[in-house]
């Protein structure tokens, strides 16, 4: 339990430690006007770059991670004044809220579905070699991956080791409920449109996501594009150019990444590009972006060259973007990640009827079965969201019926405010709806389409937009306690004497392929989990290397389908 604890802090540091070296030297931020978690979320992104960059060359092992920590621990002792003046400034009383409940959170979570069958196997193939060519022949889910991973491998750190890799989650969350915290209370932005928004995200996501182990990377992704759509609307609303720049350079880090972590957030450059329209009509110069965009565009080459590595296509799900000629591209590919994803995210595996594969996909033949599949979760979901936003009307009637006034935004903006948000919305919905209809990839389009649906329907009362002033605390705190309750119920009623995360492990055996030791799950049990390589030694493939073809060129390993 205190390992844990301390894993925490030591992380949140670390984190904390990466965002400010990034801010101050890439993006050019002023420290002084930076909140702890916003230089959190930044430290998370810049993270991930330098695991693009030293993985191209070496594992990220135990070597490797604690000589890139302690680089930014030099760096980070040139601005130790910087650093303790940001320290002073934490408000001590969301950092411990924020620290116990993540602390609860984390104690005896279950690992996502999928983190034996891919994600701990990749986090494998990252700490034991650097970069594999071909990697997704290996896997196909390796194909297309997420660089949340890249994140949580590099905290395979001494003593902890894969222990380092499980917090990720938990780190971010810290950062998440602070930031909820401090934005919620603040009362400067009481009665616009963008408190109005964080506030009801903070209660439903609070109630919502109260357990690490439902959400794998989903989470990361869906809350990186969800701040970022909080910055959008700050732009909107400030007046204040230094602020809007600032906001600006947020935004558009933020939907970078969450697009690196999870595709279905592909509606997050609607955003940027509405806001950098507004920026224009503002008449604000543009020379405090030069280094952010020749940082953002190196962010963006090796997120695209570590999938072309990994698959021979720059974007696998599009055969157009692959390059045939490579020794390592599997020609199926584009085909095999669409397909399986296709089935899949449209509930094929609780199809009962006699439609082949090709024919369950089309002419919308799979909507019957994917709603019976998902109809609960959902009301479950707007059962999250819709409490809050009930309690907030009841505790702000005054302010939401009696008195008129209005968003502060100017009236030559809003005008592109409602068109980006609506033309973001459509199309977020839209392609989700066709392409990957899983509750939790269009919590983000879904969530703002019923924030707005029925602010539009408020609107009929007399007010312009939904307005929140009173009884934040309470309706804060009812969200806190029930996270925590649920935590400590849960932790209550789990088995084991551990309070990490349980890695299923069991008996294994290896192939000699090509002179290289193809390991693979030997356990003989009939669980589907124990199928899957977890933590097997690398190289693992669940067929032992079946049809597969290694070979080493230049110190780097090429895998090739034989």
């Amino acid at each position: 339990m205190f390992e844990i604890f301390f894993s925490l802090i030591l992380s949140i540091f670390l984190v904390f430690s990466a965002g400010i070296i990034s801010s101050k030297y890439l993006l050019r931020l002023d420290l002084n006007n930076c909140e702890i978690y916003e230089l959190g979320f930044i430290g998370i992104f810049f993270l991930v770059f330098l695991s693009f960059i030293f993985h191209l060359f070496f594992a990220l092992n135990i070597q490797t991670n604690s000589f890139l920590y302690v680089f930014l621990f030099i760096l980070l002792s040139i601005n130790i004044k910087n650093f303790l003046f940001l320290i002073k400034s934490i408000n001590l009383t969301f950092f411990s809220i924020s620290l116990i409940v993540v602390f609860a959170m984390t104690l005896k979570y279950k690992p996502n579905e999928d983190y034996g069958y891919y994600h701990l196997p990749y986090i494998i193939n990252l700490v034991s070699e650097k970069i594999i060519f071909g990697l997704s022949n290996i896997q196909l889910n390796f194909a297309w991956n997420s660089t949340w991973l890249n994140f949580s491998s590099l905290f395979y750190l001494p003593l902890l080791k894969l222990k380092g890799t499980q917090i990720t989650n938990s780190v971010l969350f810290f950062f998440v409920i602070y930031f909820f915290l401090k934005e919620s209370l603040n009362k400067v932005n009481f009665l616009k449109l963008s408190h109005s928004f964080i506030f009801v995200v903070s209660c439903y996501v609070l109630i919502k996501f109260s357990r690490i182990s439902e959400h794998g990377f989903d989470f990361p992704a869906n809350f990186y594009l969800i701040i970022a759509f909080y910055y959008f609307l700050k732009i909107f609303e400030d007046t204040n150019n230094i602020q809007i720049k600032k906001n600006f350079l947020l935004l558009t880090l933020f939907s970078i990444f969450c697009i690196t972590i999870k595709l279905s957030t592909f509606a997050s450059p609607i955003l940027v590009i509405s806001t950098f329209i507004l920026l224009l009509k503002k008449k604000i110069k543009m020379d405090f972006l030069i280094l952010p965009i020749i940082f953002f565009s190196f962010f963006i080459l090796f997120w695209f060259s570590q999938q072309f590595i990994y698959s021979g296509c720059i974007v696998p799900f599009f055969k157009f973007t692959c390059f045939e000629s490579l020794v390592w591209y599997n020609d199926g590919i584009s085909n095999a990640v669409g397909n399986a994803t296709g089935l899949v995210n449209k509930s094929f595996n609780e199809y009962q009827g006699n439609l082949s594969s090709k024919e369950y996909l089309s002419n919308f033949n799979w909507v019957s079965t994917w709603f019976a599949r998902n109809s609960i979760e959902f009301l479950e979901h707007f059962a999250a969201f819709i409490i809050p936003f009930i309690l907030i009307l009841i505790f702000n009637f005054k302010s939401n019926f009696k008195n008129k006034n209005y968003l502060e935004i100017e009236p030559k903006s809003i005008k592109l405010l409602n068109f980006s948000v609506t033309l973001f919305i459509i199309i977020g919905i839209s392609i989700w709806f066709l392409k990957s209809p899983v509750i939790r990839f269009g919590i983000p389009y879904l969530f703002l389409f019923i924030f707005f649906a029925l602010s539009l329907i408020l609107k009929f009362f007399n007010f312009s937009h939904l307005k929140v002033k009173d009884g934040i605390k309470l309706i804060l705190f009812l969200a806190l306690f029930f996270n925590i309750s649920k935590n400590i119920v849960r932790i209550k009623n789990s088995e084991g004497d551990t309070y990490w995360p349980k890695i299923l492990t069991f008996n294994y055996s290896y192939n000699l392929v090509d002179k290289f030791k193809i390991y693979y799950p030997d356990s003989g049990q009939s669980y589907h989990k124990t199928k899957y390589c977890w933590s097997i030694p690398f190289i693992c493939h669940m067929n032992g290397g079946e049809n597969l073809k290694f070979q080493k060129k230049l110190g780097y390993i090429v895998v090739s389908i034989d």
